[in-house]
């Protein structure tokens, strides 16, 4: 059978071979630190999203597999409609539609337990680019959120893009720290939004 690919040749590897250099140094992070070096960069790494329709058992599952938390979810055009996180699968909202609706578990979607759009906060890009890790962990912990999404403005249209998204575990990986242990609980939007503004 012919093919159009060709069989690459391997080398023996050689004693005393290390790695080559890295792309992206690796950085210590402290709540000081610029808040964009913890920042999950849209232009680097592609967002997960799926489909509201899909039951939430295979939900998980795509987030297991793409070990993310976190998947968006998209319309047709590929528009963020809301999110879902492995805590609302696997919290109390699956349980409760069972339980009031005898709806099974195997047929409840992603639409029926995601966060819809019309309840999605998010982080203005141009005052994040001036912030320092400290001001995303307190806002984290304020808002009780495991994580908090990036988008830039138009300044012209008002149009927002997501391009970052924060996320605790992410932050404590890099801080050495669980940052659900401390969480401070929001006592007003306008509080929150002063912690970040």
């Amino acid at each position: 059978m012919n093919s159009p690919y060709a069989l690459l040749p391997g080398l023996p590897l050689q004693p005393g071979t290390g790695f080559g250099p890295r792309t992206k140094p690796l950085t210590i992070v402290h709540m000081d630190s610029p808040a964009t070096a913890v920042m999950t960069d849209f232009a680097t790494v592609t967002p997960v999203t799926i489909d509201p329709e899909t039951p939430i058992d295979l939900a998980l599952t795509k987030m297991r597999t793409s070990a993310v938390r976190l998947l968006f979810v998209v319309n047709e055009v590929e528009e963020v409609i809301g999110l879902i996180t492995s805590r609302d699968i696997l919290g109390e909202r699956p349980i409760k539609i069972t339980e009031e609706t005898r709806t099974p578990r195997s047929s409840i979607t992603v639409q029926d337990i995601m966060t819809p759009q019309s309840r999605i906060q998010v982080l203005d890009a141009a005052r994040v680019q001036e912030k320092k890790v400290g001001d995303i962990v307190t806002t984290l912990r304020m808002l009780e959120r495991q994580h908090a999404l990036v988008a830039t403005i138009d300044p012209a249209t008002g149009k927002q893009q997501i391009t970052g998204m924060f996320s605790t575990s992410n932050l404590g990986g890099l801080l050495g720290d669980d940052l659900n242990d401390e969480t401070v609980p929001a006592h007003s939007l306008a509080e929150i939004v002063e912690k970040i503004a």
